[in-house]
Order: structure tokens, then C-alpha cells, then sequence
């Protein structure tokens, strides 16, 4: 591989250009691939912006997807990699900055396999990486099944494209995601066979499944100089810097510094993820799924305080409590970073 030789299309929601379209200036500093900064649904002044910033360096392109109304993050995928005539077809999240080099492990990786994938976002935790057998949604963090297989992640990825151009053309599957209902049965025996039947399926899943019963092969790599935030692709207007669900995480946070804080906080990811039930899933999961998804809420609206915090050169604001001291120290080492290298 001839990192060199690498275009990785980032794309851009209404709301988060002008906050995180300053990453480029990390990707570019540490990297020496082309970016491809992409308008998806952005108003007239996100796209100067964007065309501005990929005027101002040869690596840098632009394009509009669409300027009217936003499509979704899967149909955005199919069109660009159809569009596509490289050797890998490569996306990443816009909300990924570089604190170092990164792409030496990735072009080290590139013989042995089909699909490479990183950046798993800073909330996460280990135990999300690996869906439990008996849990029924897969989603984006899942990069793995609970037999080892690696099925990989979309946060950024580089698919050999001939392989994803194959893979679709013979199986009408693209970046889609989707319910096993919706599946076609032929897929479903496919899946079936990998021990992957699931309720639901996020973005690209099956598409990696399908790669990988080909015969392809899909990684995750730790790309430690890489940091995603995860979840600031709309960024949020609310002026609050501390996300709270109710009345229970408002007691959590009042006693974070106690021993009450865990319990009611695992309280409150039992009442919030169960009063909107619509699956079928096991209560064990319900509360995984709100645990989740209050981490990814809460540090979304964490890190859009911090960049605008910067911006105006005002006081950063407090960690989230989360009840998960090691999530909580991630976020606040990384605001750190940001805090040195972030440069609007």
C-alpha cells in the first residue's frame, strides 16, 4: 500500500463544520494521504467553509453530496464508493483528530486483509467491543462476535474497493443497515452460518459479513494517535454541559463522589432503557444498550462545550459523571489534548 496514494472521504452534517472541520489540519500534520471534505445536507456558509479548507491545501478536495436536505450516513457510503476508482476506498468520521502518525500500521495491515477498521469513539469501553451471545442488536461498536469473529466498524475503515464493487454486485447488499427481516433468505443462511443471526444491524455490518464469508478477511486496528470522540456528528445546541436523563441521574450526579453514585446511576439505565421498549431484548440488555447510550450522549454534548469553549476562549467545562471513573479520566485527557492542539 502507498499510504500516499489514499483519499479518505469525511463527511459532514448540517451543524458540525465550523467545530469539526479544524481536525484536518491534525490529519494532514501526521498523515501524508488526500482527505476529501464532503457537504451532506450543510447550508450555503458550512459549504464555503469546506471549500475554503480544501483550497487551501493540495491534499485536500471538496464535495457536495447533497445541498438540500441531508441523506443518510449508509446511502452517503454506497454513492462515494460507487463512485470510486482507487484501489481502496477509504471514510472516517469527521469527528477523528491525529495526535501522531498513524497510517504505518494501517499500509502494515493492508496485505492480509480485505477491510481495515479503527477509532472505536473515546466513551467506549472494553466490554463494548465484543456483542454478547445473547444480546440481539449489533451495533456500530460491536467490532466483534462472542465467537471471535471480527466483523469491524465504519468510524474508519479502508475496503479493498474491487472487493466491496464484487461483494455488492453479487449480492444487492451495500452500507445499508438492516433488520434480519429485511434481509433476503439467502443472506439470512449466510449469516446463520457465521452464528450471527441478530435482530438488527448497523451500518456496513452485513456487507462485512458477506465479505467475510467470500473469504475476505476484516480487522480492527488500536490506532493509538487516532482519537474519536463519537457522536458529534450533530452538534448540539443546548447550552447544558452535564447530560442528565432525570430525576435518578440527578441524584448520581449530586452524590458522584459517594458510593450511592454507581447504583443509582445503573438505576436510572433501568428505568430510562426500558421505558421505550420496542424489541424484544433481555432486560440485561436493555440496561447495556441505556448505559450506552447515556455514555455516547454525554460526551457528545461534553466535547461540543469544550470546542466552543476554545473557540471563545472561555473556561473548559466539568467532566460528565458517568459513574465509570476510567471513561470519565479518557474524556477528560483527551479534552487536555484538545485543549493543546485544537486550532479553529
Amino acid at each position: 500500500m502507498n499510504t500516499s496514494e489514499l483519499l479518505f472521504n469525511i463527511i459532514y452534517t448540517p451543524g458540525s463544520v465550523a467545530l469539526l472541520s479544524p481536525f484536518v489540519q491534525s490529519l494532514l500534520k501526521w498523515s501524508d494521504c488526500g482527505y476529501q471534505l464532503i457537504a451532506n445536507g450543510c447550508d450555503n456558509n458550512e459549504q464555503r467553509l469546506l471549500r475554503e479548507l480544501a483550497d487551501s491545501d493540495s491534499r485536500l478536495q471538496y464535495l457536495c453530496l447533497s445541498d438540500t436536505k441531508m441523506i443518510s450516513h449508509s446511502d452517503a457510503l454506497d454513492k462515494l464508493q460507487q463512485d470510486c476508482n482507487d484501489e481502496w476506498f477509504c471514510a472516517m468520521d469527521s469527528d477523528i483528530f491525529a495526535q501522531g502518525p498513524f497510517l504505518d500500521a494501517v499500509a502494515g495491515a493492508a496485505d492480509g486483509y480485505n477491510v481495515i477498521t479503527s477509532c472505536l469513539p473515546v466513551w467506549t469501553t472494553p466490554g463494548d467491543a465484543t456483542l454478547k451471545r445473547a444480546y440481539k442488536r449489533l451495533q456500530g461498536l460491536h467490532i466483534r462476535l462472542a465467537n471471535g469473529l471480527t466483523i469491524g466498524c465504519t468510524y474508519f475503515a479502508l475496503y479493498r474497493n474491487a472487493d466491496v464493487s464484487r461483494a455488492r454486485a453479487l449480492n444487492g447488499v451495500g452500507f445499508e443497515r438492516y433488520y434480519w427481516d429485511k434481509i433476503p433468505d439467502r443472506h439470512q443462511q449466510t449469516i446463520r452460518s457465521l452464528d450471527a443471526e441478530k435482530h438488527d444491524y448497523d451500518t456496513a455490518i452485513v456487507l462485512n459479513m458477506l465479505i467475510i464469508a467470500g473469504g475476505g478477511k476484516v480487522t480492527y486496528l488500536p490506532l493509538d494517535n487516532l482519537k474519536h470522540l463519537g457522536g458529534l456528528s450533530s452538534i448540539s445546541k443546548t447550552t447544558n454541559t452535564q447530560f442528565c436523563r432525570g430525576f435518578i441521574d440527578a441524584f448520581s450526579i449530586k452524590w458522584k463522589h459517594t458510593l450511592l453514585t454507581r447504583p443509582t446511576m445503573w438505576l436510572g439505565d433501568l428505568l430510562y432503557g426500558t421505558r421505550n421498549i420496542v424489541e424484544r431484548l433481555s432486560l440485561r440488555e436493555y440496561i447495556n444498550l441505556a448505559g450506552r447510550a447515556r455514555r455516547r450522549a454525554a460526551s457528545a454534548l461534553y466535547f461540543a462545550a469544550v470546542l466552543k469553549a476554545l473557540i471563545n476562549s472561555d473556561k473548559l467545562p466539568e467532566t460528565p459523571h458517568l459513574a465509570n471513573t476510567t471513561v470519565e479520566k479518557e474524556l477528560e485527557e483527551t479534552a487536555a489534548i484538545l485543549n493543546k492542539d485544537y486550532q479553529a
